[in-house]
């Protein structure tokens, strides 16, 4: 079952990601990735701390990126070339579901009103509480109706999935991803006309965490 996974890196202390040698390297770890999967693969910085940057991509399965790829003399070289300004974030995440069911740039449209600032994407991790994921799902699923009939980037499309595969990882971290024209558009959602009524995910989960990251033209 295809996999979308989401890692997140972290500059060293004194990069940017203006450095045009960072960029470079990066860019050409993206060439190794979409070579090795026959997929796209985007790299998105977040808003908060620019200093983390998103890599989300898609793979055949779990087993292809951790038990293959990851290994592998190719991933290897990348890491070594860049081992002096990022880290890798050791919570590697993966989500239950393919590129093509999350709001991703897919047309060059897309593409180039993304790489000019005009998209920004919440990244909202829920940690749903024990025995509480179909009351969250239907909370969540009810918030998301009212969601895309009051947005228009990337057609409305937003998409969510499960952690799987994660250290301590019960299959209870929801992560959902939506677009929005700027992360102001998404903090003054909750005063649309009729939100209120909208059924409530906070009843059903111990921790939200909500982050926004723009695409990166790399």
């Amino acid at each position: 079952m295809p996999i979308t996974e989401l890692a997140l890196l972290h500059l060293t202390p004194g990069t940017t990601i203006d450095d045009a040698a960072l960029r470079s390297k990066l860019s050409h770890a993206k060439t190794v990735l979409q070579n090795y999967t026959g997929r796209t693969f985007y790299y998105m910085q977040q808003t908060e701390d620019p200093s983390c940057i998103y890599v989300i991509g898609e793979w055949d399965s779990l087993d292809q990126h951790l038990n293959d790829f990851i290994p592998s003399a190719d991933n290897q070289a990348l890491l070594e070339s860049l081992k002096d300004a990022i880290t890798v974030d050791s919570n590697l995440e993966h989500l239950d579901v393919s590129n093509a069911e999350l709001p991703l740039p897919t047309t060059q449209a897309q593409l180039e009103q993304a790489r000019r600032g005009e998209l920004v994407w919440s990244i909202v991790h829920c940690n749903v509480k024990a025995d509480e994921r179909h009351r969250f799902l239907d909370a969540f699923n009810e918030e998301l109706r009212f969601l895309q009939g009051h947005i228009n980037e990337l057609k409305g499309k937003t998409g969510r999935g499960w952690c799987v595969g994660g250290k301590g990882d019960k299959g209870n971290v929801s992560v959902a991803l939506c677009p929005w024209k700027s992360v102001e558009q998404h903090l003054g959602f909750g005063n649309t006309e009729g939100y209120a009524e909208v059924g409530d995910i906070g009843d059903f989960v111990d921790e939200i965490d909500v982050k926004h990251a723009k695409l990166l033209d790399i």
